[in-house]
């Protein structure tokens, strides 16, 4: 499958990065498959997810008898399965797919800034000024492999500032089940 979606980029002139994969319509996708604990820190909120990434799709569990959801990042594509074993498929949240992946440097104009190690992991730290619609500026955290550990940036919430943290946690590179990325038997598409 890599080798199909990478002669595809070379034929359309999609950007391929030379530490990543490959890059796909300004996404920055890991070319490595993972889990991991999700934090999400939003003022003095906290939520926490786990996710599950391979071949350019994501999948969002967030427990507690809450949905799911399956990024296609090649696609665009989000599959929401509902607790009612529904299930809808539509166009890609883009603020959805922020905290988890990065956009290309091109694409967010960002600046190499240093280098760090977190969860073990060596990182490059870019900074990057507001992101599309997105008005928040900040900074993110990289793998050689494509992996955001990281991101924190300000934005405003309701007419205040609000300081955000995203970062991963419990990281365990491996290959992840296919089924994670398939519609589970038994759920019907929601009318």
């Amino acid at each position: 499958m890599r080798y199909v979606l990478l002669i595809l980029a070379v034929i359309v002139g999609a950007p391929v990065c030379a530490n990543w994969a490959w890059a796909y319509d300004g996404l920055v996708l890991p070319s490595v498959a993972f889990s991991a604990v999700a934090v999400q820190q939003e003022g003095a909120a906290e939520t926490r997810e786990t996710i599950h990434y391979a071949d350019g799709k994501l999948r969002i569990d967030r427990g507690n008898g809450f949905s799911s959801t399956i990024l296609d990042l090649t696609t665009q594509t989000q599959c929401l399965l509902m607790v009612n074993h529904t299930y809808l498929i539509t166009p890609m949240d883009d603020e959805l797919y922020r905290r988890y992946i990065a956009r290309s440097l091109d694409a967010t104009d960002a600046k190499k800034v240093g280098t760090e190690t977190i969860e073990g992991q060596a990182t490059t730290k870019y900074a990057f000024g507001d992101d599309g619609a997105l008005a928040a500026a900040g900074s993110y955290w990289l793998t050689r492999t494509g992996v955001m550990m990281r991101r924190e940036y300000d934005a405003g919430v309701y007419g205040r500032n609000v300081h955000h943290l995203e970062f991963l946690t419990h990281v365990v590179f491996d290959a992840q089940p296919r089924t994670l990325f398939t519609i589970p038997a038994g759920y019907k598409l929601a009318k």
